[in-house]
């Protein structure tokens, strides 16, 4: 179930990954409206990038809100963390160190903080993706990972990892503790454990609102896709290994799994989920797969890699993939990709992303977070798809 590595090796390079100097913003920060350049190489007529948003702690997925405000989840930072109780060592609790940032054309702020964060070898777990419906604000919070049987044993402030939480905004930020509990993934995980694999694991990195008081999530720990909220969790779909692969540590070969990233609603009602797959990361393994309301699973676009975020343009659907070619070498260099329905060549939009992870579209733009795997050096950026 884990997209980590179980090795003792896999273990040095996730840790490896997140020490980089990673490309980041300098200077005050450039919001929406302004004209300084992003990083990345655009292609055709899609050259224009621009920095809307500077300063985020491990900024994962992304959604457009009323006034075409921005809201962008940030897993946090991992300075001062604690062992799990029971759990493998590498399994570490840091705080309430995660955010939920607005980003408005003359400024941005946090209104929401005070979210819980973990690490795991290195990879910073916390608020992963959010929504927001008028004036009420969708919170995912991921977690626990391969630690997802041990999370009773933890504090209070922790009991939110792995949960969906909602509360109405208002005009001073809220704190974690404000929010209302909607759909508890992780508990479901360790209840069901979909997959089958042991142990249980569950890390909710996706969500898509579905209306009614239901939402679509994407857990990446369980390889599985649910519907949770009104009439409570159920699985809509268990994703499979992909084909094996050599392995870059010894002998024989490995099938990687799917680790799911993200869901998005197509223009024909269906779902779409990204997958990072597993270790060993192979290069062209990800696939984007459409599920139907009464779960049928098929393959919408192939040849992908390290997919970590969806999002629809009309009937054209974007996506981001965290690394372009060999995770393993620790420089994570990615791009935003416009898919070929049922094919394995996908244009790049731009590319030369430093670690780019979510996308949301509104009108001709797409924003997307960089530098998702770096401490106050994460970012968003517009990229223009006419």
């Amino acid at each position: 179930m884990s997209r980590k590595l179980r090795s003792t090796a896999a273990a040095a390079i996730a840790a490896a990954a997140l020490g980089l100097s990673l490309i980041a913003a300098s200077g005050p920060p450039a919001l929406a409206g302004d004209d300084h350049r992003g990083g990345g190489h655009g292609g055709g007529q899609h050259g224009g990038v621009v920095t809307v948003a500077t300063g985020l702690d491990n900024p994962r997925q992304l959604t457009v809100g009323h006034g075409n405000r921005l809201y962008v989840a940030e897993a946090g930072v991992a300075e001062a963390c604690e062992p799990i109780p029971g759990a493998d060592a590498g399994f570490q609790v840091c705080g309430l160190e995660g955010a939920v940032t607005e980003v408005r054309r003359h400024g941005q702020r946090r209104v929401v903080t005070d979210l819980p964060t973990m690490t795991f070898q290195g990879e910073v777990i916390g608020a992963s993706d959010v929504a927001v419906r008028g004036n009420r604000i969708d919170v995912l919070i991921g977690g626990l990972a391969g630690a997802a049987s041990f999370r009773a044993d933890l504090p209070e402030q922790y009991q939110a990892f792995g949960t969906l939480r909602s509360e109405r905004m208002r005009w001073g930020s809220l704190e974690g503790d404000d929010l209302d509990l909607v759909a508890d993934i992780n508990a479901f995980e360790v209840a069901n454990n979909p997959d089958g694999n042991q142990p249980p694991d569950s890390n909710a990195v996706g969500l898509a609102a579905l209306g009614h008081g239901r939402w679509a999530v994407a857990d990446a720990g369980g390889n599985a896709l649910l519907r949770v909220g009104r009439g409570g969790e159920r699985v809509l779909a268990v994703f499979p290994n992909g084909a094996p692969v050599p392995n870059p540590f010894g002998p024989g070969e490995i099938a990687p799994q799917a680790v799911p990233t993200d869901v998005a609603i197509g223009p024909d009602g269906a779902y779409y989920v990204s997958q990072l797959t597993g270790f060993p990361f192979p290069d062209g393994g990800s696939t984007i797969w459409r599920v139907t309301r009464d779960g049928e699973v098929s393959a919408y676009a192939t040849g992908l890699t390290l997919v970590t975020s969806l999002a629809w343009k009309g009937r054209t659907l974007y996506a981001v993939q965290l690394d372009d070619t060999n995770y393993l070498d620790g420089v994570h260099v990615g791009s935003l990709r416009r898919i070929t329905p049922g094919g394995s060549q996908h244009a790049a939009v731009v590319d030369g992303l430093s670690a780019p992870y979510g996308v949301a579209v509104q009108g001709r733009s797409a924003y997307v977070t960089v530098d998702s795997i770096s401490a106050g050096g994460g970012s968003v950026i517009r990229v223009d798809l006419r």
